[in-house]
This record gives C-alpha cells, sequence and structure tokens, in this order.
C-alpha cells in the first residue's frame, strides 16, 4: 500500500511543486502589501505632530503623513516613508536625555543596522537595474531577502543571475532569497 506522501509524488511533479510553492510565496507578500496598504491611512493620520507642541529647540518626533492617497503609493514609496518614520522615532530616541544609556546605545545600534540594510537594498537594486532588470524591488526583513522583479516570469537563467547578484552583494544564504516575477 502506497502512503500519502508517495501519492502526491506521483499526482504532482517537483516543477509543479515549485510553481505551487512560488504562488504561495507571492500571494503572501500580496496579502502583506495589501494589509500595509490599508492600515495606513489609519497610522499615517494619527502620527503627525502638531506644530503647538513642540518645544522651542526640539526636532519633531514624527513625519507628517504623505500627500498621495495609500493606493497610489509604489511598494518603494511605503518602504521609504516606513524607512524614515522609524528612522525618526530612532533619533528622537538618541535626543532624548531622560532615556536610559542603554535604550539610546540600543537606538543607536538599531539605527546603524536599518542603514546598513537600506543602503545594501539600494545597492542590490543598482546591480539589478544594470543588469537589465529595472524597475525591480528587493526588501531585507529577518534576514531573508525578497527581490520582486517586473516581468511575468523570471526564467532559470534569469534567477541565476538574480541570485548570484544578491549573493555577491549581501551575506543572505541562498535559502533566504525569494525572487518574485510580478508588477513592482
Amino acid at each position: 500500500m502506497k502512503t500519502i506522501k508517495e501519492n502526491n509524488d506521483l499526482i504532482f511533479s517537483s516543477k509543479e511543486k515549485e510553481t505551487s510553492r512560488v504562488r504561495m510565496v507571492v500571494l503572501c507578500i500580496l496579502l502583506v502589501i495589501a494589509a500595509v496598504m490599508l492600515i495606513w491611512p489609519y497610522v499615517a493620520g494619527h502620527e503627525t505632530m502638531e506644530s503647538d507642541e513642540k518645544e522651542p529647540g526640539q526636532m519633531p518626533v514624527a513625519m507628517p503623513a504623505p500627500t498621495l492617497a495609500p493606493e497610489s503609493l509604489s511598494a518603494r514609496q511605503v518602504r521609504e516613508a516606513a524607512y524614515e518614520k522609524d528612522m525618526a522615532k530612532l533619533q528622537a530616541l538618541l535626543q532624548d536625555e531622560t532615556i536610559k544609556e542603554e535604550t539610546r546605545q540600543q537606538a543607536s545600534l538599531q539605527m546603524t543596522k536599518m542603514v546598513e540594510q537600506h543602503q545594501m537594498e539600494l545597492g542590490v537594486e543598482e546591480a539589478l537595474t544594470n543588469a537589465g532588470f529595472a524597475p525591480c524591488l528587493v526588501l531585507m526583513q529577518n534576514d531573508a531577502l525578497t527581490v520582486a522583479v517586473n516581468a511575468s516570469e523570471v526564467t532559470a537563467a534569469q534567477s541565476a543571475v538574480i541570485l548570484s547578484i544578491c549573493l555577491a552583494h549581501t551575506e543572505v544564504s541562498a535559502e533566504n532569497i525569494r525572487i518574485m516575477p510580478g508588477g513592482v
């Protein structure tokens, strides 16, 4: 008697399994982007700082909400807005002398890590653009790299080029690099 796994192996070829995995990854990322787009108006509306709340010589804690409607923001604009918001909050922590020194040191380390990650994302994007994969978007999260390219399909040769560029410009291991075809 055959096991369920053996039956599945007979039914689905490895190419179909890989296609199914890629579709699931794309679906998950699209769901995350949709969630961000739905939450954006609420978050952006509650984080602006009124000018009369600011003390003389004090930097504002949060950036003003973007003037574009969330539907018109590209994934790159969402990434950049989140980066700027996080950097502003960390900068405010660093400047607040009432915060413990240990917390300020952690904020400084986090800020350094964020700058390095952001520079890495931009560097990989530039290398991919130079290799002919424009437009593209690179996101680094939890030691994993997601590369979105503007193509309906990515061939094995294109995947190899993208993967080699990512490996050359980052310290992320190959199993933690995801390549997503589709609109950027």
